[in-house]
């Protein structure tokens, strides 16, 4: 054998409960490569991760698919691989956010005094990254020290310490970005438009945003080239919501005829009245 490569994919849904609504939906995917004292390792940081989502209210499904379809190579590849990467393999499996990076454990060379213990110290680095943007969300590093007798095992409580901190530190603003935060919270959606030739039909589109669609407390303009113009939208509701709101919103000129919705991004054709 090779090794193994430490991985869980995994789709969420968080279960109803007696409190605030939450949005819904999104599907994640976790990638971890992980070593332990220099041979690929057991699912130690995914598990703990997986673990922290459970906490947190949300449904961990295991996904034996992806441990059958996706190879070892291929997954060291993405997950020390650039953003666009790891989204497209996201995506191809349906997932909204996929979770990517790297645990390592490692020993010091001397025993403690007289004893059979050692020092072994683990890391773990994870990036969040939104399949339909490529885009970044989150980003974190931890590390953490354990005493113990067993190579292995003591690599295996390190490794989980580091994930567990890095949970707790990650997992809050990961389900907020996914849109698993309170109804009414304000979020992020990307808004692409195409068929735009004009810059009046850019500020046209803009001004609709700000003063026609309700819930939309802010508009920033990415892009406009080739025809194509991109926003930022400030946005207290999911993106489907928002993709409603603009059907319904009827300016003089115009309409927007919305042509796809993923939890962050939504596709759009610029429609000139006549």
């Amino acid at each position: 054998m090779n090794g193994r490569f430490a991985f869980l994919a995994a789709a969420l849904a968080l279960a109803a409960f007696a409190g605030p609504a939450w949005g819904g939906g999104s599907r994640f995917m976790i990638l971890i490569s992980e070593k332990n004292m220099g041979a690929y390792s057991m699912d130690d940081a995914a598990q703990v991760f997986a673990q922290r989502l459970l906490a947190s209210g949300a449904e961990v499904i295991d996904a034996e698919l992806v441990k059958t379809s996706v190879t070892r190579d291929k997954a060291l590849q993405v997950s020390a691989g650039e953003a666009r990467a790891a989204a497209a393999l996201g995506l191809s499996f349906g997932a909204d956010i996929i979770v990517v990076g790297k645990a390592v454990a490692k020993g010091s060379a001397e025993r403690i005094r007289d004893t059979g213990f050692r020092s072994y110290s683990a890391t773990v680095s994870l990036r969040a990254i939104r399949t339909d943007t490529a885009e970044v969300v989150a980003s974190e590093s931890a590390s953490a020290t354990k005493i113990h007798v067993d190579d292995l095992a003591g690599g295996s409580e390190a490794i989980r310490l580091a994930a567990e901190e890095l949970g707790g530190r990650m997992i809050p603003p990961l389900l907020a970005a996914s849109g698993k935060g309170p109804a009414g919270a304000t979020r992020e959606v990307a808004l692409i438009v195409g068929g735009v030739e004009q810059v009046w039909q850019v500020a046209a589109i803009k001004q609709t945003l700000r003063e026609n669609v309700r819930g939309v407390s802010d508009v920033s303009q990415r892009s406009f080239t080739a025809g194509v113009v991109a926003f930022d939208v400030m946005w207290s509701g999911d993106s489907q919501k928002l993709a409603e709101e603009l059907t319904l919103a009827k300016p003089a000129y115009f309409r927007l005829r919305v042509l796809s919705v993923t939890p962050n991004k939504i596709d759009a054709q610029f429609v000139r009245m006549e």
